[in-house]
């Protein structure tokens, strides 16, 4: 047995009390074209949803019936527009399964757009590894610390990098790591300035303060 549409219930309830559209305009101030579009299903026709459901509560509330399982149909049945209005859900499920039909020409597609993000990324890993400098860790001295007038200072950076300790160069073992002694020629709080300059002219800087006492 088929169902009854909301328009078909609302014209029956209408009808049941014998009132006509014209008359039913004027005791609700809804249009004469509203109220047949209403009853007919037409509800690409009528305003917004909140206008619609409106509609049928004041049916409701003239011809006497509990409105709400009508706007349970409604909700069941349409769906709201990004504009507000009312659209068969039936007209929503073909336009997704559509979309979800990929054919060769979408992967095709996709499997381009994945490989430009790929080189895209690449390449910007690539600008991000030139743009930093030498890494460089220092081991000694600690910060702070106590320390003689000669002062060991060792650490460790990169294996093509020129390290130098208060502008005097060091030299690497073939693991990065180095290792040297300054002179601090004065008592008091000294700082000893590593810095670390790979071959592609980036440099970084570590400075260590020390208290030196003869």
């Amino acid at each position: 047995m088929k169902t009854k549409t909301i328009g078909e219930i609302l014209r029956d309830e209408r009808e049941k009390h014998r009132l006509s559209i014209e008359k039913l305009a004027k005791k609700t101030r809804i249009k004469e074209k509203y109220l047949r579009a209403l009853e007919d299903n037409q509800f690409d026709q009528l305003p917004a949803a909140t206008f619609v459901r409106g509609y049928i509560k004041i049916y409701s509330q003239l011809f006497g019936f509990d409105h709400q399982p009508l706007v349970a149909l409604l909700r069941r049945d349409f769906k709201e527009s990004v504009k507000g209005r009312l659209v068969p859900r039936e007209f929503i499920k073909p336009i997704l399964k559509k979309r979800q039909n990929w054919g060769p020409a979408t992967f095709v597609v996709l499997g381009l757009a994945l490989t430009f993000i790929t080189l895209i990324s690449y390449a910007g890993f690539q600008w991000y590894l030139l743009a930093q400098p030498p890494e460089l860790k220092i081991m000694l001295p600690i910060e702070d610390s106590l320390v003689a007038a000669r002062v060991g200072v060792s650490g460790q950076t990169d294996i093509d990098a020129i390290v130098t300790v208060n502008s005097q160069p060091v030299a690497l073992q073939t693991d990065g790591s180095f290792e040297t002694e300054v002179y601090l020629p004065r008592e008091g709080i000294n700082t000893i300035s590593i810095e670390s300059q790979d071959r592609r002219g980036k440099t970084i800087l570590v400075q260590r303060s020390v208290r030196v006492k003869f």
